[in-house]
């Protein structure tokens, strides 16, 4: 704080409100002993966001002292949108956004607060689903799938009561067990294990509603991936997946934001359907409602 100008007497008001810091827990009107918060900042503090914001104060300095952002008039350019822990680094061009981001990287590297430092790591989770360098979805489809059966694990009962028809136990997964698996599986990178992993979780999950059948010689036997199909009668769980992008697909393409106006600026960049130099492309139009 003091390296960006802030006046001593604001730092010495801040340490003073977060160190030493000592409480008490009400609990039906009794208060307990003392104790001392030795933890830093809880989420929902009003300085939280503030000194986070700070923080990274200098760090954002620095990289526009460098970048080489969006050209929004004669003598500004818009390099870094920044709020809280969200940073989203703007350039007119590849090469220049790549620059701004190794300076970012860089120089976050080199921040460190009481003993604890910015690193680069591999994967972080976001929002909910898990993001890493390698662009996949292999540990956020793993995640989904753990928390998804600790859910069907918790129900078990009611999956196994013959007070219950088969129908209210499709319901019950339709809508408790396949949302949990499929949170924010719009943006997936998929592969074939993966979607082979969800359909043996679907599979597991309706043998269990359908039960066992009975053979020609009287003995019970699993059901087959064909007889589930068939006595499913819906759309299994990839079928859902892909649905669920093509709904986010048709609200991009429907944005009338800065995505729309890419795909405005490709469309005039490439030609459209009826132009005879697009090479037989087919485009999608956007059509009036």
């Amino acid at each position: 704080m003091a390296r960006i100008g802030i006046p001593e007497k604001l730092i010495r008001m801040i340490k003073t409100c977060v160190q030493g810091s000592k409480c008490k827990v009400n609990f039906g009107g009794d208060y307990s002993n003392e104790f001392l918060v030795s933890t830093g900042l809880r989420q929902g503090d009003a300085l939280s966001p503030v000194l986070f914001n700070i923080a990274l104060e200098s760090v954002v300095r620095q990289v526009l002292s460098k970048a080489k952002g969006i050209k929004i008039s004669d003598n500004q350019q818009l390099a870094i949108v920044a709020y809280a822990d969200d940073l989203v680094l703007t350039a007119e061009n590849e090469e220049s956004l790549k620059k701004s981001a190794k300076e970012l990287i860089r120089i976050g590297a080199e921040i460190e607060i009481e003993g604890y430092s910015f690193e680069r790591v591999e994967q972080f989770k976001y929002l909910g689903p898990w993001m890493n360098e390698n662009a996949n979805s292999h540990e956020e489809i793993k995640e989904r799938l753990i928390a998804a059966n600790r859910y069907y694990f918790g129900l078990s009962t009611l999956f196994k009561s013959k007070l219950l028809s088969r129908r209210s136990k499709i319901t019950l997964y339709e809508v408790l067990i396949r949302p949990i698996v499929l949170y924010a599986c719009e943006t997936w990178a998929t592969t074939e294990m993966d979607e082979n992993k969800l359909g043996v979780f679907e599979r597991k999950i309706l043998r269990k509603i359908y039960g066992p059948k009975k053979n020609d010689v009287g003995e019970f036997e699993v059901r087959t991936n064909e007889e589930l199909r068939r006595l499913f009668g819906e759309a299994n769980i990839m079928g859902i997946m892909k649905s669920y992008r093509l709904r986010w697909a048709g609200h991009v393409w429907r944005s009338e934001g800065i995505l729309g106006t890419q795909r405005d600026g490709d469309r005039a960049q490439n030609g459209s359907e009826d132009d005879p130099d697009n090479g037989g492309q087919i485009e999608l139009r956007k059509t009036s409602e």
